[in-house]
């Protein structure tokens, strides 16, 4: 590729960087060294391409806690296994936490507006993971950030600050092993009828130290289940909550039904890791999990009961999801519960799709409650 050909592509690549906070790091990628480097997203994907375009010779790890991401990643990137040592290689991770390996860089973009712990948190696991003189490279859109510069020099004995008018890039550099490891995950209880059941959740996860509202209304919807649901015996109810976050919910619905078989749905590899955890706090063992972004529940049309409690951003694209999932999920007669905010949507689109609708009050939420239709012959 001549210059100019090649001035074109980068050009090309500016322009489809989703942030400025990307493109910083897109720019600082000729100074990465040789070795594995891992990549952290929490935005979206295009930076992973700017990246493989301008370092080809690295070995790439794209490290997401979120299952539409990888989707993504996936599709964007199919030829994960079929590069050489010499020319580099890329390795796609969903999980939890970063994956527990030495590397010599780890780029991390961040945004004005995320969650401070979230980025504590990482910051941490990244020194945790840096090899003796690793490199970590953040960036921010912001064109004054004095919070994540006190927070990389707790950490990081030498921080550069290289400031431009799109934003901040910060270089450090481990030095040395860190003298206290923080705890960042919490543990809270909550009532539920003569139980206290205990949650645990971390930083990036719905309801993480408290148990959300939203979260309360949804199980003491649990009450309201008709007689035919929650007085049978005759079989294992079964039953599934989209979007788990930390598990409250999940917990609640298998303590309340004994013998019950819970199947906990999230994005976020992290709510799944939480909610088996809080599962297993309460000495429960009939909770499964799931990380997908798509809604397809396994076991089509058997469900007893689908629980929601689905995210307001969107354009109200997640609750579709949720409700899509409930059509597919659900047995005939099975009930879906939903609670929300926003009203008027909701109550169109589920009696839409849904029959027997009832609308119940609880404090500033309402939960939505319908049957799924039965099967014409």
């Amino acid at each position: 590729m001549n210059r100019r050909s090649r001035s074109n592509s980068e050009g090309t690549q500016r322009r489809r960087l989703k942030s400025s906070s990307d493109q910083l790091l897109s720019d600082a990628a000729p100074e990465l060294p040789a070795g594995n480097v891992l990549l952290v997203l929490q935005h979206g994907t295009t930076l992973a391409s700017a990246i493989r375009e301008r370092r080809p010779d690295v070995s790439l790890t794209c490290f997401t806690t979120e299952h539409f991401f990888m989707r993504t990643l996936q599709e964007f990137h199919q030829e994960t296994a079929v590069v050489s040592a010499s020319q580099g290689s890329l390795r796609l991770v969903c999980a939890a936490d970063p994956p527990e390996q030495e590397f010599a860089a780890v780029m991390f973009p961040t945004l004005q507006g995320d969650a401070a712990e979230v980025a504590q948190e990482m910051f941490q696991a990244v020194h945790q993971r840096l090899q003796q003189g690793g490199m970590f490279f953040v960036s921010t859109n912001q064109l004054k950030c004095r919070w994540i510069e006190t927070q990389l020099k707790a950490l990081y004995s030498s921080v550069q600050i290289r400031k431009t008018p799109r934003g901040i890039l910060f270089v450090a550099r481990r030095t040395g092993q860190l003298k206290k490891i923080r705890g960042y995950r919490a543990r809270f209880g909550f009532r539920q009828g003569d139980q206290v059941l205990l949650c645990e959740s971390r930083p990036g996860v719905f309801s993480h130290r408290r148990l959300d509202a939203g979260a309360r209304a949804l199980i003491r919807s649990l009450d309201q289940l008709p007689e035919s649901l929650s007085e049978r015996t005759d079989e294992p109810l079964r039953i599934v909550e989209m979007g788990c976050g930390a598990g409250a919910v999940t917990v609640a619905a298998a303590a309340r039904f004994a013998g019950s078989r819970v199947l906990a749905v999230d994005s976020d590899a992290r709510a799944l890791q939480c909610t088996q955890a809080s599962a297993e706090l309460n000495g429960i063992d009939r909770v499964q999990t799931l990380l997908t972004s798509e809604g397809e529940i396994p076991e089509p049309g058997t469900w007893d009961l689908l629980l929601g409690n689905p995210p307001y951003y969107s354009d109200f694209r997640i609750a579709e999801v949720f409700l899509q999932a409930g059509r597919r999920a659900l047995r005939p007669g099975g009930v879906i519960h939903i609670v929300s905010k926003p009203t008027d949507w909701h109550a169109a689109r589920i009696g839409q799709l849904f029959e027997n609708l009832t609308v119940h009050e609880s404090g500033e939420y309402t939960v939505f409650s319908a049957r799924q239709r039965q099967r014409r012959s």
